[in-house]
C-alpha cells in the first residue's frame, strides 16, 4: 500500500476530527495530555462551493490540525448557530469525535464508491489549495463520519510541512498560523 510524505497509507486514516466549543483550551489539554502540536490554527476557514445535504449553505468554521507520530488531528469550532454537520453530531450526541479523514488520489471515484456502498453525502467543499473534501454518513458502521479528503499535491505538502514540525517538537511555539 503506497505512503504518503507524511507517513500515512493513502486510502486509508489520515486523521481523527473533534467538534469542540473552545479551541483554545482544547489545543492546550490535547497538547498536555496526549502530546499533539504543535497545532497550525486556521481562523474563519474559507470553505468554497459548499453544500450541506445537498444545498448551498455558508456556515462558518475554525479549525486547527496537529500531529502526533504520522497521525494528524483536527479541532473544529463552529463559529454560528446554523445547520452543519458539526452542529447536527454536537445535537445527537454532544462535543467531541466527529469524523475520520481518509485519503483518495481518485476523488471522484473514491465518492461514487462510497455513494454506491449507500453511504449518503452530508457535505462538500472545496479549499482554498484546490482539494475538495466530502463527509459521508457513516456513523452506523464506524461511530463516526468518513471525510474524503482529495490527496493534491498541495494538500500533502501541507500536511507533511504539518506533520514535520512535530517531530522532534520541543514545546515551543504550541498554536501557529499560517501566511
Amino acid at each position: 500500500m503506497p505512503v504518503l510524505d507524511f507517513g500515512q497509507p493513502m486510502n486509508s486514516i489520515i486523521q481523527t476530527a473533534f467538534v469542540t466549543d473552545d479551541i483554545q483550551q482544547s489545543m492546550e489539554k490535547m497538547t498536555e495530555l496526549l502530546n499533539i502540536g504543535p497545532w497550525f490554527l486556521f481562523e474563519n476557514f474559507k470553505l468554497h462551493n459548499l453544500t450541506y445535504h445537498g444545498e448551498p449553505a455558508d456556515f462558518e468554521l475554525t479549525l486547527a490540525l496537529g500531529n502526533v507520530g504520522h497521525m494528524q488531528y483536527e479541532l473544529i469550532l463552529p463559529l454560528d448557530a446554523k445547520a452543519s454537520p458539526y452542529r447536527d453530531v454536537e445535537a445527537q450526541r454532544g462535543l467531541g469525535f466527529h469524523h475520520y479523514g481518509v485519503a483518495a488520489m481518485d476523488f471522484d471515484s473514491a465518492c461514487r464508491e462510497y455513494a454506491a456502498a449507500g453511504y449518503r453525502e452530508v457535505m462538500s467543499a472545496a479549499v482554498d489549495i484546490g482539494a475538495r473534501a466530502t463527509y459521508f454518513d457513516t456513523m452506523n458502521p464506524v461511530f463516526g463520519m468518513i471525510e474524503l479528503i482529495e490527496m493534491r499535491p498541495e494538500v500533502e505538502a501541507l500536511w507533511t510541512m504539518i506533520y514535520q514540525a512535530s517531530v522532534g517538537w520541543d514545546g515551543s511555539d504550541p498554536v501557529r498560523t499560517l501566511a
